[in-house]
């Protein structure tokens, strides 16, 4: 047993030589789709590094607003829209905004700890208008739109003018707009957003999310006009050194 160990740990050495990378004990994993659909790219690594994967993939291109949606409640939509946010706020120096469009369970406000007030529904409903403010959460230049008021949700507020003007007037005053929304399989809000944004990337949970359900969702948002830039399989488990999986 323990030269098999020693076998393993060598090997897993040489491997990490020859691709000049680390291995990483994270648990997500990201699919991006290749630049030829449908054909699909898998591509592991740290969540941490979509930030860069969704810089260089896509230099040169018009994507600045995104999507994060998930197959269902609690697959880690909200975790991926901050930590996206976060990353290219604080390691790639860039002003952006972290919109909360999930109106149904907002939650961003709890994570930073601030008020709702003033945020997307009281754009939606014209009220207060005035009082719409984007409150800088850091760290570097990261703002945050909150959901704003709680109260009964009108399924095509999304679809309003302003909205749509909403989103061309942030196009123009930051570099990346992440706007998270609420689970497309329960509610028709990432549909109204999608043909509005540059893209989506749809979040599921490993062996939790049926193969059916994420390519339902995929067919969904694809049919209301959205761009699949890739697709986080969250919460991956690794239960042999992640390098193997590649070999496998």
């Amino acid at each position: 047993m323990g030269k098999t160990f020693e076998a393993l740990e060598k090997a897993e050495k040489e491997f990490q030589k020859i691709n000049g990378e680390l291995a990483v004990s994270s648990e997500e994993k990201q699919w991006f789709t290749s630049a030829s659909p449908p054909e699909v790219q898998v591509v592991s690594c740290k969540v941490v590094d979509l930030k860069t994967r969704l810089i260089t993939r896509y230099s040169g291109q018009t994507v600045k607003i995104v999507l994060i949606t998930a197959t269902a409640a609690g697959s880690g939509a909200s975790t991926t829209a901050v930590s996206l946010a976060t990353d290219l706020a604080k390691d790639a120096r860039l002003k952006v905004l972290l919109v909360d469009a999930n109106m149904r369970t907002p939650g961003l406000y709890k994570i930073f700890k601030t008020e709702t007030a003033g945020g997307v529904y009281d754009l939606l409903n014209k009220n207060n208008g005035n009082l719409l403010k984007l409150k800088k959460v850091g760290p570097g230049e990261l703002y945050l739109f909150p959901s704003g008021v709680s109260r009964p949700v009108d399924d095509h507020h999304f679809s309003s003018d302003l909205f749509e003007n909403f989103i061309q007037r942030v196009r123009k005053s930051f570099d990346y707009v992440i706007l998270d929304s609420a689970p497309i399989s329960i509610y028709p809000d990432s549909q109204a957003i999608c043909s509005k944004v540059d893209g989506v990337i749809l979040v599921i949970e490993a062996g939790i999310t049926r193969r059916q359900v994420a390519l339902r969702a995929k067919k969904e948002l694809e049919a209301a006009g959205a761009k699949i830039l890739g697709v986080v399989l969250n919460r991956r488990k690794y239960y042999i050194p992640k390098w193997i999986y590649t070999r496998l």
